[in-house]
């Protein structure tokens, strides 16, 4: 009896097949296109520019605003110190007629320093905004050495110095005219003149941020 040849089969041939099939890493990170990344980079520089440009605008403002109402104060002080002095005298008033404009344009000014410090908080919120751009938006440096987390905690800084200096403004402004003694006078004037949080340290900081955006790479 012949022996019949079989022709060998193929072994495992579903095992084989599954060996073949690409193995899908989950955990390999998601890349952005080079298009949306470049998309999102330039929108992150073009937002973060008009924010920078808002914080020197309004640090010029209050620089404009601390001069204004310093004069003003020293004018108030020399009307009010006017009206001590006569407070003895039969008829006198503490609260001249010439007092009132004065006190108005303090108040005012006052009002100027409360809108430039609510805006520091409305950029602090955009700036935060930017960070959370997809992408590595947070990680890149857009002009000399900064990254985003920088402009972040300056701008927080600014923003918590101005709203404290704000409320010492308006303070002063609704005081002022009220003062009883010539030292009342010199202390309130002096508050404003010489403020303790929007100081020689902030304009050091505004250096260093011209100094940033200025020498770009």
């Amino acid at each position: 009896m012949t022996k019949v040849n079989k022709t060998p089969q193929k072994v495992n041939e579903a095992n084989l097949n599954a060996s073949l099939t690409p193995i899908r890493y989950l955990d390999s990170p998601r890349l952005l296109s080079p298009t949306s990344h470049d998309s999102n980079l330039a929108t992150c520089k073009t937002r973060l520019e008009t924010i920078v440009k808002q914080l020197q605008d309004n640090y010029a403002k209050w620089q404009l605003a601390q001069q204004r109402g310093t004069s003003i104060c020293y004018s108030i002080e020399a009307k009010k110190t006017k009206c001590l002095e006569k407070s003895q005298d039969e008829g006198s008033t503490s609260y001249p007629d010439d007092l009132i404009l004065p006190c108005n344009k303090l108040a005012i000014i006052a009002s100027i320093f409360g809108d430039i410090a609510n805006n520091a908080k409305e950029l602090l919120r955009q700036l935060s905004a930017i960070c959370k751009l997809p992408g590595t938006a947070a990680d890149t440096i857009f002009y000399r050495s900064w990254k985003l987390p920088q402009f972040v905690a300056f701008t927080k800084e600014l923003a918590e110095r101005y709203e404290q200096e704000s409320l010492v403004k308006k303070e002063v402004a609704e005081n002022i005219a009220h003062s009883t003694e010539r030292s009342q006078l010199i202390a309130y004037t002096t508050l404003w003149e010489f403020p303790q949080n929007v100081d020689s340290y902030v304009h050091l900081g505004f250096l260093l941020l011209a100094e940033e955006i200025n020498l770009k790479q």
